[in-house]
């Protein structure tokens, strides 16, 4: 691959491909609920139908918090901030409905909030966890 850049990973935390069945909600009247794609200590991706139509949402205004739900496991509440949200245009469209992609970083979690988020990434990605770093171990 001539004239590739190499890009430097940033993240701190390593993403975890999630499993089938995954989802993450934007609250609390946000519409936007979709399957999760990456998730890591740090932060995750997940893809949403755009149900706005198009029209840009005033301020995203009530994106306070993020759930996160799979098959027996549910974690509440997570502050979060967006870091990208983008259309996907390479998805299959079988309709007017755009599908989206948000990126988001978790921001500033409580100890219980950790440990939640920590005991949903074991039980609800396709590859092993790493255990919970020091720095979040009290």
């Amino acid at each position: 691959m001539v004239g590739r850049k190499r890009t430097v990973e940033r993240r701190k935390n390593k993403r975890y491909k999630a499993v089938e069945g995954a989802y993450a909600a934007i609250s609390p009247n946000s519409h936007k609920l979709g399957q999760i794609i990456d998730i890591s200590m740090g932060g995750l991706s997940f893809k949403y139908i755009d149900t706005s139509g198009g029209r840009a949402e005033a301020g995203l205004s009530g994106e306070e918090a993020i759930f996160l739900s799979s098959m027996g496991y549910y974690v509440g509440d997570l502050p979060f901030k967006t870091v990208a949200d983008y259309e996907v245009t390479n998805a299959p469209s079988f309709s007017s409905m755009k599908v989206r992609k948000r990126h988001l970083q978790f921001t500033d979690l409580t100890f219980k909030q950790l440990f939640d988020l920590d005991y949903y990434l074991r039980n609800n990605v396709s590859e092993q966890v790493e255990p919970l770093p020091d720095q979040y171990k009290s």
